[in-house]
């Protein structure tokens, strides 16, 4: 059965891994939040190697993870399931200007939990491309991005 009315369809894909497509194209996974603490939408996530297995995420502030996996779609507490966006447009995305974002960067992990800023060579694992620019000196930003999938 759905979760809510602007699922599409879900597939059981390898196993028992569940893919959600929601409207507007966006390519969700349903994992567990092993970070401590709630994330919003639009806080990016990383796998949780700790925890054994590739169901768990957390957050991260060392900045330019090569472990980010996507994005939370939906507000998600500690211990609790919830959907992450892996692949496809977001208008949800958050994002620091310290470093100006442009139209068409590429996004990878900022020093702030949750936070992706603009990406370069060698920035680990970028992740989206931003479809909207932010240059405010802060990590306020709310931007259009379009999700790659994760490289992992």
């Amino acid at each position: 059965m759905p979760r809510s009315s602007d699922e599409l369809k879900a597939d059981k894909v390898q196993g028992n891994d569940e893919i959600v497509l929601k409207k507007g194209g966006a390519r969700c996974i349903e994992m567990t939040n092993g970070s401590g603490s709630a994330v919003a939408r639009g806080d990016l996530v990383l796998i949780k190697t700790s925890a054994g297995n590739a169901k768990h995420f957390t957050t991260d502030t060392g900045g330019d993870s090569d472990q980010v996996i996507g994005m939370a779609y939906e507000r998600i507490a500690d211990g609790a399931k919830g959907l992450i966006q892996e692949y496809g447009p977001t208008n949800a995305l958050k994002v620091d200007g310290t470093i100006d974002v442009s139209v068409g960067d590429f996004i990878s992990t900022f020093t702030s939990a949750g936070i992706g800023q603009k990406g370069t060579i060698g920035s680990g694992n970028c992740m989206a491309i931003a479809c909207e620019a932010y240059a405010t000196n802060d990590s306020l930003g709310v931007i259009d991005a379009f999700l790659l999938g994760s490289a992992r």
